[in-house]
């Protein structure tokens, strides 16, 4: 501790949700200096107390023996990258194949009692990096990082034909495609979606993008690049020409 203030509002500073906390609470899993129980969650903490949380969870998906591309890790954050055409997690957490089943394979391979909490997700054929918290409240501090933008996330994408506006903003709503349940649509009653683009090089008839996300709308860089009549490159499901893809 820093300076002097309640065990609620120090969690709550790290972006901990309320409920979390109570939890937390309630299953006497908050100590103060390694020794005594915290007995109220507005028990004051002074200047060098140390407030310790057991966050142990156990895991929650069936691990998966693949290869694991790892970035960084250490005791808080493992970072990865995520290859094409595959999942994030399943929808079903009886099954496997995912990269979820495959952290939890690593987890599980090095000892690790971690829950398998993502920071955020791309989609099945996007690949980049993905950020996995190995315990509550570095997942509350990403999601706090996220939500403030303190944390950007850029992508990179090939779209079809030249824009004529080389860099700006996408200020559209998505919502669900009622004709297909899988697909998103620009919807005056849908969420906000915010997307920054900036044209980085031509080739022949497509441009390479540098994408900016202020949302994190499902499908949200697909829709907004179909909407301004430049799918993505191979992007079958909104209107990319699959023949065109270099």
């Amino acid at each position: 501790m820093t300076e002097d203030q309640s065990v609620l509002s120090y969690l709550q500073s790290f972006g901990v949700a309320p409920s979390k906390i109570h939890r937390l609470f309630a299953e006497g899993r908050l100590t103060v200096n390694h020794k005594e129980p915290v007995r109220s969650l507005n028990q004051p903490l002074k200047k060098g107390d140390l407030l310790t949380v057991d966050t142990a969870e156990h895991r929650d998906f069936l691990p998966d023996e693949k290869k694991l591309d790892i970035l960084y890790e250490d005791d808080y954050l493992l970072i990865v990258n995520k290859p094409a055409h595959i999942l994030v997690h399943p929808d079903d957490k009886s099954k496997r194949g995912t990269l979820c089943n495959i952290v939890s394979f690593y987890y599980q391979n090095k000892g690790y009692d971690y829950s398998i909490k993502y920071a955020h997700r791309l989609d099945t054929d996007t690949s980049g990096i993905l950020l996995f918290a190995k315990d509550m409240l570095c997942a509350a501090k990403l999601n706090q990082l996220i939500a403030t933008h303190t944390l950007k996330r850029n992508y990179l994408c090939f779209t079809e034909g030249l824009w004529q506006k080389k860099c700006g903003t996408i200020d559209l709503p998505i919502g669900m495609d009622r004709h297909h349940n899988q697909r998103r649509r620009i919807s005056k009653t849908g969420k906000k979606a915010v997307t920054h683009y900036e044209v980085l090089k031509e080739f022949g008839d497509y441009s390479l993008l540098k994408v900016t996300l202020k949302t994190g709308r499902t499908h949200q860089i697909r829709v907004h690049m179909k909407a301004m009549n430049h799918p993505i490159l191979g992007d079958e499901l909104y209107g990319g020409n699959l023949k065109k893809a270099p």
